[in-house]
């Protein structure tokens, strides 16, 4: 409702309009009713009355014509701007959840909440807010003409109306249960195909094509069997209503046509009242089938407010305030960190960076490495203990300041559908378009987007598809030029590419390092050995630090990860293993 409410007067003027438009036509009947028994009356009629009368009609009905206009329009105008605004929110509160909340989930799934759940809660906004008052408003008109007619025959009319109530209600608990695990199973289908479409090029190298139709087809046929239930209940609903409300008028006729042989009723008030009751089933089985779309659309608005109620972890404080420019010193102070209760990830790291200095580290795969820079920019807070930049807690910055002043060059490069130039301008989107060529070109890249047909405004297509290994990481490169931050994170960015893309990106990463306190992610420890200072991680806890030739020394950890990459790197180079 806290949607809703920005456009109530919009609401308003479109219920005004729909009542008009519903109620509108309760006028025929009455009048149809007069002509009918004057016609049987054997009177003579006035052709005149007749005439103004039916001109009054045309007149009515014009503007009938006008009000549904502004009624439709208004509505479905009204409706359209309150999905804008859910999906639009949702957008923006997806972009502020914290890494967590995307490890637990497919992108697919999210993606499939923020357009195919909202989708159908259209249909929601559409209709809840109008049709249903419009509808309630005409049955109660025309239940109040209906009594006033013939008390009797109303009461026959609405014999049926308790039972109407007790299977609209049946019918929509068990709707909007499968409506739901159809909604849940789609969210799997998205996040499925999203990943294995990514992944393309794998399965069709390991040609995987047929276990993946089959485990599709399989998935498929699920969702195929939940819509399949649901389209069972929606027309069981919609059938046994339809013969409720057709048996209304048998017996309407019925009764009345006993009470006209028994003078108690004039053909035109049966004729009326037929009319009437027409009216009256028509608006109960629009709610009917409004029952059935509120409760397909109640599972997808409840997915939908599940994410708005997921808060993120990682917020600012009620005391957060800007980040100063900074120097890059950052200290750790008995850091601790885990992902869950049961594992804890870094186990009492204190180390200091100083501002400007390099700095590398090393260790086994899963040893904390990642972990630790992730908690720089705040993608996780620690568990306890603290850090420092420039003498100050993070968590006493805003996101956005310490974000700020932090540039990510990720191992696989990241880039987004678009051109070059959009994708260089995401390190600084207020850049000129000299400074995105003067980035480019400290990243090596300028000569190969000079080369491509449209240079800086060629499209790259999804993930930079159209471009080669080291052509993407050196966009990403540029990127972080543009960002110009004091403090810089690269995951080593050559360990997949051949010499010639090593070269030019090595040649760049030094530039980007001068004046940065910089954080090595080392992968090929061959790359690092100019790093000032290296840190040697172990099962979370830092089991060494000095410099290359001191490691060396220390006969430790280091010296052993080194022989072996040194004696692998030897053997592949004379052809054996």
């Amino acid at each position: 409702m806290a949607y809703v409410k920005p456009y109530k007067w919009s609401i308003a003027a479109s219920t005004c309009c729909g009542l008009l438009k519903y109620n509108i036509p309760l006028i025929f009947p009455w009048i149809f009713k007069d002509v009918i028994d004057r016609l049987l009356s054997h009177s003579p009629y006035n052709t005149a009355q007749l005439n103004y009368k039916m001109l009054a009609l045309v007149v009515v009905y014009v503007f009938w014509a006008v009000v549904t206009y502004f009624r439709s329009y208004i509505a479905d105008k009204t409706g359209q701007r309150i999905i804008f605004d859910l999906r639009q929110e949702l957008y923006v509160h997806l972009q502020r959840m914290s890494f967590s909340f995307y490890e637990k989930r497919q992108v697919g799934s999210i993606a499939s909440r923020l357009l195919g759940d909202i989708a159908v809660a259209q249909n929601f906004v559409g209709a809840a807010f109008t049709n249903t008052l419009m509808d309630a408003s005409s049955i109660i008109m025309i239940a109040l003409i209906l009594f006033h007619m013939n008390w009797r025959l109303a009461l026959v009319s609405i014999s049926i109306f308790p039972f109407y109530v007790v299977l609209n209600k049946f019918f929509k608990t068990r709707i909007k249960k499968i409506n739901a695990l159809s909604r849940k199973k789609m969210e799997e289908i998205s996040g499925n195909v999203h990943e294995k479409l990514s992944g393309i090029s794998i399965i069709q190298s390991y040609t995987r094509e047929k276990t993946e139709e089959k485990l599709f087809f399989q998935d498929n046929r699920e969702y195929l069997s939940y819509q399949i239930e649901n389209i069972k209940h929606n027309a069981t609903a919609l059938s046994v209503v339809g013969f409720l409300t057709s048996l209304a008028p048998i017996l309407v006729v019925w009764y009345g046509a006993l009470q006209v042989i028994h003078g108690n009723l004039t053909v035109g008030a049966l004729t009326a009242f037929y009319a009437y009751l027409g009216m009256f089933y028509n608006p109960l089985n629009r709610l009917t089938e409004l029952n059935i779309l509120l409760a397909n659309s109640q599972s997808a608005m409840e997915r939908i407010f599940e994410v708005f109620d997921t808060s993120p972890d990682i917020v600012d404080r009620p005391s957060a305030r800007n980040l100063r420019p900074i120097t890059g010193d950052i200290n750790f102070s008995h850091v601790y960190f885990m992902y869950d209760v049961t594992q804890t990830v870094l186990k009492d790291i204190s180390v200091r960076i100083p501002a400007g200095s390099s700095i590398a580290l090393v260790g086994p795969s899963g040893a904390g490495k990642s972990t630790f820079v992730k908690l720089i920019p705040r993608f996780y807070d620690v568990t306890s203990g603290n850090i420092a930049i420039d003498g100050t807690d993070i968590r006493d910055f805003k996101l956005c300041c310490l974000r700020g002043q932090i540039a990510i060059v990720p191992q696989e490069p990241i880039l987004f559908s678009g051109t070059i130039y959009e994708n260089i301008l995401f390190g600084n989107p207020d850049a000129t378009e000299e400074k995105v060529m003067a980035a480019a070109i400290s990243a090596n890249a300028h000569d190969f987007i000079c080369k491509l047909p449209n240079k800086y405004r060629s499209e790259i297509g999804e993930g930079g598809i159209k471009l080669s290994g080291g052509q993407r990481q050196r966009i990403t490169l540029a990127r972080a030029f543009l960002k110009n931050a004091p403090i810089l994170i690269l995951d080593e960015a050559t360990s997949s590419l051949d010499s010639e893309a090593e070269n030019l990106i090595q040649q760049a990463m030094k530039r980007l390092m001068q004046g940065r306190t910089t954080i090595i992610i080392a992968h090929r420890l061959s790359t690092i050995q100019c790093a000032d200072i290296i840190i040697v991680f172990d099962n979370g806890e830092i089991v060494e630090t000095g410099n290359h030739q001191e490691l060396l020394q220390s006969e430790g950890l280091y010296q052993k990860l080194y022989e072996e990459q040194f004696y692998k790197n030897r053997r592949l180079q004379y052809g054996y293993l």
